[in-house]
């Protein structure tokens, strides 16, 4: 099949009809996640109840609103021995709102929970910055069918922290609090059970801080009470986002279908941008396919994991075609069409790809039989998460400026040769070379905007992800209205890939070297037989010389 790409033998009235029609689309995608999604994210916030254990939990009985001996004030409790094992903080989650016991869905995909220390001002028992806190937790679930209190195991671990308290000086004084900042308590990476109970212990060794003040929970201060808050997805935002991905599916899955059978039809081997299209449309594939569908009826404790490793992958793979696509426009270089050409600039995507892989392989994996873990909580873990996010803004900063290099180049490239030659050819030439360059111009375009609005969320993504963890979790990014934004961006990379797909796929129709110009709904141009494009590149027909 001799032919161009679909972008340059394709009328301007269609190219108009259809980007008018991917436009509509695309407020369409905005406005589903405006109208129609709630939120991401919503929270529950809990206040621990403190009971008193008398076995001091050798019995490894669940701790729970009916059988806890409630501490009234904690600060006031004299505890029978100086371990403190006999004090339990509890909280059940969901908790009952207006009499009725509320549930958690599958719908809610996540449970994060992070955990407010109350700390007061005392003189006796001083709080030292830098304090390490150590738990006992065990977190327990329970079944629609189960009794009331019939509590599972779920896990159960001893989790390190740093507490990190400020107090005003005017504070400082009897029944003044300190200013604590959350601290991660548990991630799951499903919702797979309706009710949730957490039991906390916080023991100290007495003997242990006499010989090392600096030992776990020496110099904690007055702890006067703890608030658990737990985030989940919301399950109107699940729906919404579940329904748009199953809808997009067999729509990337027909048209990359259609574009390999294009290009697998062509007498020659697919060419490096062809080929680079193909695998983005391919990530597409793998980003959309809605699994969370199956987390509805079976336990995907793997499903954050498998998510991030998703995006992952689409989003290398976009890096990587954006650079090979600004690459393969730059008409003089003799590299093009060679993947060895493009090694030292993909090695900053690999590199920072592969340092986020494995920060995140630490973090979800671990948290697949361990939800307390958090890879923050120890010095060599913080230093592998810091070494891994330096690397990688490193890379990406790298990237981007070596991207930015490359576009400008296509420009100024473009710019010369269009003023050197294009003006040099017959009329019917120039015609169909400037609708080439126009249209080039507009793909360019929507790729730089695509990468920007693409950047923004994943690092706006990022950050509310911190919020979350951090004292923000309240009133963070992901709990507020931003669903439009999500959905939008969703929608633009579909587009965006789609239209790759559609506009740079091998023609069916002949496109040699240009002698005549046909009337546009023709979409055709005849051409002199001996001078044949086997190239399906937007920019190939300002390659060659003219033969008028």
């Amino acid at each position: 099949m001799a032919g161009g790409a679909v972008i340059e033998n394709l009328s301007n009235r269609k190219l108009f009809v259809i980007f008018a029609g991917l436009l509509a689309v695309q407020i369409l995608f905005f406005l589903v996640g405006a109208w129609y999604a709630p939120s991401p994210s919503s929270y529950m916030e809990f206040e621990m109840i403190s009971c008193r254990d008398e076995t001091k939990g050798l019995s490894g009985e669940w701790i729970h609103r009916d059988n806890c001996h409630q501490i009234e004030e904690l600060s006031e409790f004299t505890p029978s021995s100086f371990d403190l094992r006999e004090i339990v903080f509890i909280a059940k989650m969901p908790h009952a709102r207006d009499g009725i016991e509320l549930e958690y869905s599958p719908w809610f995909q996540f449970l994060l929970g992070v955990l407010q220390i109350e700390v007061e001002y005392s003189e006796h028992f001083k709080y030292v910055p830098h304090a390490q806190i150590e738990f006992e937790v065990r977190m327990g679930h329970r079944e629609h069918a189960s009794k009331k209190n019939d509590w599972k195991e779920l896990a159960t671990s001893n989790v390190t922290r740093i507490l990190e308290c400020t107090i005003a000086e005017e504070d400082k004084k009897d029944g003044g609090t300190y200013n604590c900042d959350m601290l991660d308590l548990f991630e799951l990476g499903s919702s797979s059970y309706p009710f949730y109970l957490v039991n906390i212990r916080i023991p100290i060794d007495q003997h242990a801080c006499q010989y090392n003040p600096k030992n776990p929970n020496c110099q904690i201060g007055k702890l006067s009470g703890l608030r658990l808050i737990e985030i989940h997805q919301n399950g109107g935002f699940t729906l919404v986002w579940l329904w748009t991905k199953t809808l997009m599916t067999p729509i990337v899955g027909a048209c990359l279908w259609w574009y390999y059978n294009r290009i697998n039809q062509l007498a020659r081997n697919p060419l490096l941008l062809e080929r680079a299209i193909l695998y983005l449309g391919l990530s597409l594939a793998i980003l959309d396919f809605p699994i969370e569908w199956i987390s509805l009826t079976h336990r995907l404790p793997f499903l954050l994991l498998v998510s991030d490793l998703r995006q992952g992958l689409f989003y290398t793979v976009l890096f990587s075609f954006w650079l090979i696509f600004a690459g393969e426009h730059l008409i003089d270089d003799t590299t093009r069409n060679n993947i060895k050409s493009y090694r030292f600039n993909l090695s900053f995507i690999i590199t920072a790809s592969g340092a986020l892989l494995i920060y995140d392989l630490i973090e979800r994996g671990v948290q697949l039989y361990d939800p307390f873990y958090s890879v923050w909580s120890s010095p060599t873990g913080s230093q592998i998460a810091y070494v891994a996010i330096f690397i990688s803004a490193l890379c990406t900063v790298a990237y981007f400026g070596f991207l930015l290099f490359k576009i400008v180049r296509v420009w100024t490239t473009i710019k010369h040769k269009r003023s050197a030659q294009l003006y040099q050819t017959s009329e019917n030439r120039r015609l169909k070379v400037e609708g080439v360059i126009y249209r080039f111009k507009f793909l360019m375009l929507f790729t730089v905007l695509c990468a920007g609005f693409t950047i923004l969320a994943y690092f706006m993504k990022q950050y509310g992800e911190a919020q979350l963890h951090g004292d923000e979790a309240r009133s963070g990014f992901l709990t507020g209205s931003t669903s439009a934004f999500f959905t939008g961006t969703f929608g633009m990379c579909n587009i965006y890939v789609l239209l790759l797909l559609a506009m740079y796929a091998p023609s069916h129709k002949h496109y040699r070297g240009a002698t005549q110009l046909i009337d546009e709904n023709d979409d055709e141009i005849i051409d002199d037989p001996s001078n044949q494009h086997t190239e399906s590149n937007a920019m190939t027909t300002f390659l060659k010389p003219s033969t008028d």
